[in-house]
């Protein structure tokens, strides 16, 4: 894809809603003023958007159990370079799609499915870019998680960097330090921080994220000691030699395939899995957030609210940008 025109530039600030989110209009600053995305934005234009797209998701969902994790995260991909404008989707040369941090990023031909499904109901209305934060929030839903009003309007982008991936998108070795440097260039605090890293409740990361841990680890063994021996034992015999890409290990060992609070009670078991989840637990500034959220009762509230503020990062509104016809290429 040619890089095209650069889209003006956006501010990234936001204001988050109640704690159960019922709010019909929530505000962000965006560039020039105050605008505002809406909860139930395609009531008018497109009252069965929402619908819709949860029902396809639902139908492939059936035969994908991967499908949850993999769009919560293309969504938050998205979100953390350029903003939430659908960015991530566009194909081609040079595109976000192709940086190294995005080179498993999967789920874009369920988004397509989406795509097609409201463009037939109501062709030009519905951007990517919310599909995919509608997206986000029903694969939560899916799998047990908490539901929640996702405001709507976001406009897709016209460009799309690998560039801007590689140096935008937290590692999976930061530390509590690199962390929250990372998610404040979003606008987000060191709170959001531990709670959106509870998306980690479900899904899988591969093997060469541990190698650190489990024979790169400045140790005589080159196993990090905090990791229990049953524990580290299991991640050797699933990731038996350096450098696997295509062999997997859950996130949240034991409750995987379900969203729960189950991610914090292994932390503070130290059975967290990359570096960058278990220094949640071992930094004593972010240890008690991980206690608290070990009951869901705490945890959900506060991802939902951290959902919607990642979910209004400099997204595009009004006349800016465009409503893609297809999801993976800018309109002619």
């Amino acid at each position: 894809m040619a890089a095209g025109i650069m889209s003006p530039a956006r501010n990234c600030a936001s204001m988050i809603g109640t704690a159960f989110l019922v709010v019909t209009i929530l505000s962000v600053m965006a560039a020039g003023g105050v605008s505002a995305l809406q909860t139930g934005f395609y009531a008018t234009s497109c009252p069965n958007a929402e619908d819709t797209i949860y029902s396809t998701l639902q139908q492939l969902h059936a035969n994908d159990a991967d499908l949850p994790p993999v769009l919560l995260r293309l969504h938050f991909h998205d979100c953390f370079v350029r903003g939430c404008d659908g960015s991530v989707l566009l194909q081609g040369s040079g595109t976000e799609r192709t940086a190294p941090p995005n080179a498993r990023l999967e789920g874009f031909a369920a988004i397509d499915a989406a795509k097609a499904a409201v463009e037939k109901l109501c062709p030009g209305v519905v951007s990517c870019a919310d599909i995919l934060a509608f997206a986000a929030r029903d694969s939560v839903k899916m799998v047990g998680g908490p539901g929640w009003a996702v405001p709507g309007g976001r406009r897709d982008g016209t460009v799309s960097l690998a560039s801007e991936a590689s140096s935008n998108l937290p590692g999976a070795q930061m530390d509590v330090n690199g962390l929250t440097s990372n998610f404040a260039k979003q606008g987000l605090t060191r709170d959001d921080m531990v709670i959106l890293s509870g998306a980690h409740s479900i899904g899988e990361a591969a093997c060469v994220h541990i190698d650190n841990r489990i024979y790169d680890y400045p140790s005589a063994s080159g196993v990090d000691p905090l990791l229990p021996k049953d524990f580290a034992a299991k991640l050797k015999k699933k990731c038996s030699q350096r450098g696997l890409t295509n062999r997997k290990f859950d996130l949240d060992s034991g409750t995987s395939a379900v969203f729960d609070a189950q991610y914090y009670s292994n932390l503070a078991k130290r059975t967290g899995l990359l570096t960058s989840d278990q220094v949640l637990y071992e930094d004593a500034r972010t240890r008690p957030l991980v206690l608290e959220s070990t009951n869901k009762a705490n945890f959900f509230p506060k991802f939902t609210q951290a959902m919607v503020k990642m979910s209004q990062i400099s997204v595009l509104e009004g006349t800016q940008g465009q409503i893609r016809q297809r999801c993976g290429y800018v309109n002619k």
